[in-house]
């Protein structure tokens, strides 16, 4: 383990009432500069992602960066690890892509392993429910654009209410601009809504469990009168170290 990589944090106790609670957090997001430096810098490394080869039906676009993290005194151990194993949901959670080994191309450390980064995760991390000292959690970070034309609106897959098959999920907003839509739905797990709304500013933030809730996000669209519409996220799967999702 890198000491290098310990950042302090103090745990958010009423973003973990809200999910022990409900299932999820809307809890605001304090920005300081290394964080704010982090999400510009994924915004502006959006434009030059590879296209997800794997979603035929709209222009998306997605990159995979993998940290480790372990629950510390006072804060959380973060360094990043092995980028190559490919990403695999279970066809119980996408119905679309579901089994399929899929590949994302990493971004560059300079890009992905930055004080700021760490903040977010460390951030998270601290209030968790399943997090205690000593806790190593799995992390991917996926950074994805939904882009869309008056033709072309870009979904989510699967589409609709679903579930992501992993533990805990944190998505920040990075940008949005000339978009409809896009908006995020949670219900309960008998899909009675709980909570809808779209974000709009740079670093806003939900958190849910994946196993008390499901959720959707509405297609991205482009505005009446625009030729091109785009919605840029950040989100971090949180896998405590050895956790599997019902299969």
């Amino acid at each position: 383990m890198n000491n290098n990589g310990f950042v302090a944090a103090i745990a958010d106790t009423r973003a973990r009432d809200d999910i022990l609670e409900q299932g999820f957090t809307r809890r605001p997001l304090r920005v300081d500069l290394d964080i704010a430096r982090a999400l510009g810098r994924l915004a502006h490394a959006a434009w030059s992602m590879p296209r997800d080869q794997y979603y035929e039906s709209g222009t998306r676009f997605r990159s995979l960066n993998r940290f480790k993290a372990q629950i510390a005194e006072g804060g959380v151990n973060i360094w990043p690890c092995d980028d190559s194993k490919p990403y695999v949901q279970l066809e119980k959670y996408n119905t679309t892509l579901g089994g399929r080994p899929r590949e994302y191309t990493p971004l560059p450390l300079e890009i992905a392993d930055t004080p700021g980064i760490r903040k977010l995760i460390s951030h998270h991390l601290m209030y968790l429910p399943l997090s205690q000292f000593g806790t190593t959690y799995l992390v991917n970070m996926h950074v994805a654009r939904f882009a869309a034309t008056p033709s072309q609106p870009c979904d989510t897959s699967p589409p609709g209410l679903h579930k992501d098959g992993e533990k805990y999920l944190a998505t920040h907003l990075l940008a949005r601009c000339g978009a409809r839509g896009g908006e995020v739905v949670i219900t309960d797990n008998d899909k009675r809504e709980m909570d809808r709304f779209i974000m709009r500013e740079a670093g806003e933030c939900y958190v849910f469990d994946d196993d008390r809730v499901w959720h959707m996000l509405t297609p991205i669209e482009t505005l009446d009168g625009n030729e091109f519409a785009y919605r840029d996220t950040v989100t971090f799967d949180l896998l405590p170290e050895n956790w599997e999702p019902a299969s």
